[in-house]
């Protein structure tokens, strides 16, 4: 039985489908979702001064949880029950992370990032994260 469904997304276009899939699934099986956004200031802040680096980490912050308060807000208004969360790090570790933390029951994500080069059939997160996952991953095309 499906109860609770991890949904990472990236904000992008292609990323609606999927949150469009998550929805469908969580109406047919009453399912609760966690959505998830991860942010990763890491390689950009090595580059930059201290104050600077705290700057764009805060920025993209703020934008990290902008982004999944959207989602949160499309969900709530199918009527899903949703907790949303932006988590700092690489996308695949985080992903993992929130899987230990959260228990779901499922993922549900997207083939690709907004930033992954197209025509790949499965991104390097989807692709790692099937691997580690320890419940199943539906992936999104």
């Amino acid at each position: 039985m499906i109860n609770k469904i991890l949904l990472p997304t990236d904000g992008s276009e292609h990323s609606d489908h999927t949150v469009q899939f998550a929805i469908d699934l969580a109406k047919l099986t009453n399912a609760a979702i966690v959505a998830m956004y991860a942010y990763n200031p890491q390689p950009i802040l090595r580059k930059r001064g201290a104050l600077a680096a705290e700057e764009l980490k805060s920025s993209l912050e703020e934008d990290a949880r902008e982004i999944i308060g959207d989602v949160a807000t499309r969900l709530k208004a199918e009527g899903i029950s949703v907790s949303a969360l932006a988590v700092e790090g690489p996308a695949a570790e985080a992903i993992l992370r929130a899987i230990e933390e959260e228990k779901p029951d499922l993922v549900v994500m997207g083939s690709r990032s907004a930033s992954s080069v197209p025509g790949l059939t499965l991104g390097s997160v989807a692709e790692k994260v099937v691997r580690y996952s320890p419940v199943s991953v539906v992936v999104v095309k």
